[in-house]
């Protein structure tokens, strides 16, 4: 799935035209791979975690689902080409998102590699051709709004 980011606004989430339809196939186990830039890393959690942990309450449904997901941290020091080691859908999450060369390289190489990728941009600023779903923000009631509709818990 590439898709371009339109303007369709729906409780603050835009999404590119038939994300929502594609939706259910991340719902089930998926590759998340979060790309370390200045905006994502003003989150103040450490690398390692899954942002469950910053989006969630503990013992939530959304933590739980959300926490089984596999992520591969990616930074401008990586290669663009990041090791994904199944066929699950893959899930890219970062802020700022194809404002920088390597954010770019990536994108492109992920979508390269499978054919289920899910780009979400968390920033505020959305680069055309560079997400398929924006969030307007990475604050804990965007965090857990995204949550809840990737774990299919609630719609956004």
């Amino acid at each position: 799935m590439t898709l371009v980011a339109e303007t369709q606004a729906l409780t603050g989430f835009r999404f590119a035209p038939g994300v929502r339809e594609e939706l259910p196939a991340f719902r089930t186990r998926s590759t998340v791979v979060r790309l370390a830039s200045l905006d994502n890393e003003r989150l103040g959690v450490p690398r390692w975690y899954t942002l469950a942990e910053a989006w969630t309450e503990p013992g939530s449904p959304e933590g739980a689902l959300w926490s089984r997901n596999p992520v591969i941290d990616v930074d401008r020091d990586d290669p663009p080409e990041p090791v994904l080691a199944t066929g699950a859908p893959v899930i890219v999450l970062g802020a700022g998102l194809g404002a920088m060369p390597w954010q770019r390289a990536v994108v492109d190489a992920v979508r390269a590699l499978g054919a289920r990728v899910l780009v979400v941009e968390m920033g505020a600023i959305v680069v055309p051709g560079y997400a398929d779903i924006a969030t307007g923000g990475y604050g804990r009631a965007h965090g857990e709004r995204l949550l809840s509709l990737l774990c299919g818990v609630r719609e956004a």
